[in-house]
């Protein structure tokens, strides 16, 4: 099963606060029979100022803990972006 959207994502938005959430969050969707997550923090100009390289990072962070951990959830890249002038240009850029 894939989660299409999920804040897993430590300390990026108002999902996971901490890693020990993330890993706990990361172990209840695998129970769940999830194998991949889409990490989809909030991207909001103003009020979440995340950035695709800097969530990239997050992601392969987190991965490896999990990996580190042996918890069998294989993270991807995504994003909660809401619709705002220029997101097009922004989306091209990175």
């Amino acid at each position: 099963m894939i989660d299409l959207h999920c804040h897993i994502l430590p300390g990026i938005d108002d999902g996971a606060p901490d890693l020990e959430t993330s890993i706990a969050m990361a172990k209840i969707a695998v129970a769940d029979g999830i194998t991949v997550t889409a990490c989809t923090p909030h991207m909001m100009p103003g009020v979440y100022d995340n950035l695709g390289p800097d969530v990239r990072e997050r992601i392969t962070a987190l991965q490896s803990e999990l990996d580190r951990r042996q918890i069998a959830l294989k993270l991807i890249t995504g994003a909660d972006i809401h619709l705002q002038e220029g997101l097009g240009a922004r989306l091209k850029s990175g």
